[in-house]
């Protein structure tokens, strides 16, 4: 007998726009991609299935599992981002497990893995954020998948481990002066481009520090971080990738080399701005047809969208993504158990953030620096993952009660 209880608790609202965005992904990737078969489509809804199959199971397992077991999964991932860089890569990247014709990427196994650490650390009652030494722990958990997935190279997903940790961290109550101290040294890292720029940040800071009353224990070694970290910006420019590089000097300036690096750019914005308000309909772009925009089914499926669908489109595909992140919201700032909340808040910041970069690198307001957009892009093991969330996502609000 059917258990009308189980429909009561369950979020259809999260559940219908999660499908309403696995719609319209398959919609966007078969455009995208029909020109060269049917292949990469037939691909994604394998990837789907595995993804619903996956995202289930994650919704029935109680959550209490995830809580204990939350460092052993933590540790399992971290051992995969280490020997994926001992692997055999490509163009000196490594990123993925090829098992014949499937790759997987473990910095995607590891988003789950730190949430699930993360969240059992910061929802300890035991553990209180006094002191700026506090932080070094979680920190730490922050840290090493950052670094491991920065190295591989992926920058996109290292920044989403930065910002679902400072997310959480926040969440926990952490003082903005200690997150402002640890954020400060990626500002300073920007600012030492210029002698100028980082003597008056450093200045700023320092203003900072003083008003905010850090005691002197925290304030020098915190400014003399900001210090080094600025002064070794020449350095840590040099070491980056030519890719790399080339990748930051075609954001900030497209034009400069319209046939390179910027070339994505330049495409992307002509792919949406000639999409005007109604779009030029469902597989009649011209910039995703004739090769004009590269990597279309994945990083830059949201021009192709923006061409087809026009500006309406986009809004569309906008509000289903702020509908999701706003159900998801509300579902776990009301659970009753911390571990649910600080893990639902993860999950949250790590989809709008994927969002937030994605749609930033097509219409040129941040470097495409690459991640897929959730449930929209072409992608197995994203997309798994991203299915796996929504599972969890669903299975704190069903619980939403129980501590």
């Amino acid at each position: 007998m059917i258990n009308k209880k189980s429909f009561r608790d369950f979020d259809f609202g999260i559940f219908g726009v999660t499908f309403l965005l696995l719609v319209i992904g398959l919609l966007a990737v078969y455009s995208t991609t029909y020109l060269e078969g049917h292949q990469i489509f037939i691909r994604q809804i394998i990837w789907i299935v595995i993804g619903i199959l996956m995202g289930s199971l994650f919704y029935f397992i109680p959550l209490k599992f995830w809580n204990g077991f939350s460092w052993f999964f933590y540790l399992i991932s971290i051992i995969a981002l280490v020997v994926v860089l001992f692997g055999k890569g490509s163009h000196g990247v490594r990123r993925w497990f090829e098992l014949g014709a499937i790759r997987f990427q473990p910095s995607e196994i590891a988003k789950l893995g730190t949430l699930f650490f993360l969240a059992s650390f910061l929802s300890n009652k035991r553990f209180q954020i006094m002191r700026l030494r506090n932080l070094t722990l979680p920190l730490l958990i922050i840290a090493l998948p950052f670094i491991l997935v920065l190295v591989e190279p992926d920058a996109g997903t290292s920044l989403i481990f930065l910002f679902s940790g400072i997310l959480l961290l926040f969440y926990k109550g952490t003082p903005l002066i200690y997150l402002f101290i640890v954020i400060s040294p990626a500002i300073a890292l920007i600012c030492g481009a210029h002698w100028i720029s980082l003597l008056v940040f450093l200045i700023v800071i320092g203003a900072v520090f003083y008003f905010a009353r850090l005691p002197l224990n925290d304030f020098i070694p915190a400014f003399l971080v900001n210090l080094v970290v600025g002064v070794l910006h020449p350095i840590l420019w040099g070491h980056l990738k030519p890719y790399q590089r080339a990748r930051i000097a075609s954001f900030l300036f497209p034009s400069q080399d319209p046939q390179g690096m910027g070339w994505q750019i330049m495409q992307s914005k002509i792919a949406i701005g000639s999409g005007g308000l109604f779009g030029k309909g469902i597989f009649r772009g011209t910039q995703k047809g004739f090769d004009f925009l590269p990597e279309v089914h994945t990083d830059f499926v949201f021009s192709a969208i923006g061409e087809e669908f026009g500006f309406l489109g986009c809004l569309v595909l906008l509000a289903c993504f702020f509908m999701l992140l706003w159900k998801g919201t509300k579902a776990v700032v009301t659970s009753r158990s911390d571990f649910n909340s600080f893990l639902g808040i993860g999950i949250v910041g790590v989809l709008g953030f994927q969002i937030f970069i994605n749609v930033g690198m097509a219409t040129g307001i941040i470097p495409v620096i690459g991640a897929p957009l959730p449930f929209i892009s072409y992608g197995g093991s994203s997309m798994m993952v991203s299915l796996i969330m929504i599972g969890l996502l669903l299975n704190i609000a069903k619980h939403r009660y129980k501590y």
